[in-house]
Formats: structure tokens, sequence, C-alpha cells
């Protein structure tokens, strides 16, 4: 990438965060309910409950508050994956490997009917 498209994404991002800033704590608040609400569900349901408040969201509060979310959300996948690795003595690369590994073979599993 060359040092002015570098610099324009630079930017880019440094005004979307400004734009989105006062939206974080809502989005904060979003994520614990969505972590409170959906965790110890049924794995299988998970991703239809995360829709639903994803759905949910975007209706009740537009667009950006979507993205604010998933910013929110991001971090917070970042620095739990992080504290596990604290935890259990892997690299955090290591705990993103198991989780891929895990997800790709739910994947290969066939559906049950």
């Amino acid at each position: 990438m060359d040092r002015e498209v570098r610099r324009r994404m630079i930017a880019e991002v440094q005004a979307e965060r400004e734009r989105l800033l006062p939206l974080r704590a809502e989005a904060t608040r979003t994520t614990i309910a969505l972590v409170r609400q959906n965790t110890e569900q049924p794995p299988e349901l998970v991703p239809y409950l995360n829709l639903a408040f994803l759905l949910g969201v975007r209706r009740t509060q537009g667009p950006d508050a979507v993205l604010a979310f998933a910013l929110s959300l991001a971090n917070w996948a970042v620095a739990t994956v992080d504290e596990v690795a604290r935890y259990t003595g892997r690299t955090a690369e290591q705990v993103v490997d198991q989780y891929e590994t895990d997800i790709m073979a739910a994947h290969a599993e066939p559906d049950e009917d």
C-alpha cells in the first residue's frame, strides 16, 4: 500500500471514529445486553438470537448504531481472546486457531433434521 493510500485510509478511520464516538456508551450497553442475553443459550440458537438482536438495534437505533455496536463487540472479542490466552498460557493466535478449528469442524458436521 502506498503512502498516500495509507494516509487516506487512516484519515477515514479517524473521521469515522470521531463520528461514532457519541454512540460509544450506548454501543457498550448494547454489547453487554447481547452477551448477557445470549450467553448460555443453546449454541445452535445463538446465531439466530444474535441476528434478531442486531436487526432490533438497526430497526430502533439505525445503521450507525449497528456500526458502533459492531466496533464495540469486536473490541470485546479481541480483549476476550487476549484474556483467554493469558489465563490458559497460550498465545492469542493459538486461541483463535482453536476457535477456528472448532467452528470448521462444527460446519463439517451434517445438520440434524
